[in-house]
């Protein structure tokens, strides 16, 4: 629905400058936010809401002995010189002091690990995963599947790849491409298929039902057959919109995080035994796992993966996301602030073409 919205005034800004002429720095005043705004961007929509999230979740907040895994090619500790934090996560089972425990450490174990290119951590698997289901999924809307059913079918036909992103996020750094740390599609569909749909399943009724809301109170949004007209404004609509984000954030609350918890710890517990996580972590979630050459299943259930979360941890990760919100509203704040007064800029020294 706010996308539609954002759309649409793009779309009248377009027409306005039509017959036109923007000048010459006008270029390269666009060209220095997208330098400058990109990464922040990148950033926080991928390392904030994808990567540290996974890592809070993975994270056991009380772990026996943790033994920090080296990552430099010195074969020293990374907690010895660049990451006190998590040395500090291992020796102290304070919750303050867990590498996730809050945005400044999780970024300065990252950072010790690789430098700024360990925020980005499975980002080509992530783009190779976005593209493969956006193809599936057009398929399946193409031949009538409804969306919510969509959602969930595409990304079944991709566990593989959903659960190699998990273990590249959560682990050392590895020589192998990301297509060389695919899971066997067997093991993967056996372990992930039902947390994946339950997931899928909750991103898509988190998405469906508040525009279903908004439609049914009648509320003013943007004609997608007329993508340059903006809808009347209503002073109705502030209250509508008001109850349309409450339900969306008690959706994805209530709904999508769960089932996002679930599915996290499932996809971990098929981590290879070869390789090292940068947190701490469980694996046999305090002894519910049986390893498949034992005879066991070799990863966790949806029930014991759920139980296996502690309160503690459900408090850590909520805290996690409220700094996330925030800090993604801060930034998308300072972007207005400086792209407002660009644009009537440009605008006023634009020429009309005769």
């Amino acid at each position: 629905m706010y996308r539609d919205i954002a759309h649409a005034v793009y779309k009248r800004g377009e027409s306005q400058m039509s017959g036109y002429q923007m000048p010459g720095w006008g270029y390269g005043l666009l060209i220095l936010d997208v330098l400058i705004f990109l990464p922040l961007f990148l950033m926080v929509n991928y390392s904030l809401q994808h990567v540290f999230p996974t890592l809070a979740i993975v994270e056991d907040p009380s772990p026996p002995a943790y033994e920090p895994v080296s990552l430099n090619e010195d074969t020293q500790s990374f907690s010895e010189d660049n990451a006190p934090l998590a040395d500090e996560a291992a020796r102290g089972n304070s919750q303050s002091r867990l590498i996730t425990s809050s945005l400044r450490s999780t970024y300065r174990t990252l950072k010790a690990i690789s430098g700024w290119r360990s925020m980005f951590r499975g980002f080509a698997c992530y783009l190779a995963l976005t593209i493969a289901t956006s193809i599936v999924y057009s398929i399946l809307v193409g031949v009538w599947v409804p969306s919510l059913i969509a959602a969930p079918l595409s990304a079944i036909t991709l566990v593989q790849l959903y659960t190699a992103w998990t273990h590249i996020v959560i682990s050392a750094p590895s020589t192998k491409t990301f297509w060389q740390r695919l899971p066997p599609f067997k093991k993967a569909f056996q372990a992930t298929a039902l947390p994946v749909v339950m997931y899928f399943f909750a991103a898509e009724v988190s998405t469906l039902v508040p525009k279903m809301i908004a439609y049914a109170m009648s509320m003013n949004l943007p004609d997608r057959s007329q993508p340059g007209t903006i809808p009347a404004g209503d002073k109705n609509d502030i209250w509508k919109a008001v109850i349309v984000l409450i339900i969306t954030l008690v959706l994805h609350i209530f709904l999508v995080i769960p089932t996002q918890v679930i599915l996290t710890r499932v996809q971990a517990s098929l981590l290879p035994e070869d390789d090292d996580t940068i947190v701490p972590f469980d694996r046999s979630f305090q002894g519910k796992v049986e390893p498949a050459i034992v005879g066991g299943k070799g990863f966790v259930t949806i029930k014991d993966a759920w139980q296996s979360f502690s309160r503690a941890s459900w408090m850590r990760l909520v805290k996690l996301y409220v700094k996330i919100f925030l800090a993604g509203l801060a930034l998308g704040f300072a972007y207005m602030l400086v792209m407002i007064p660009e644009a009537l800029l440009i605008v006023s020294h634009s020429k009309k073409i005769e």
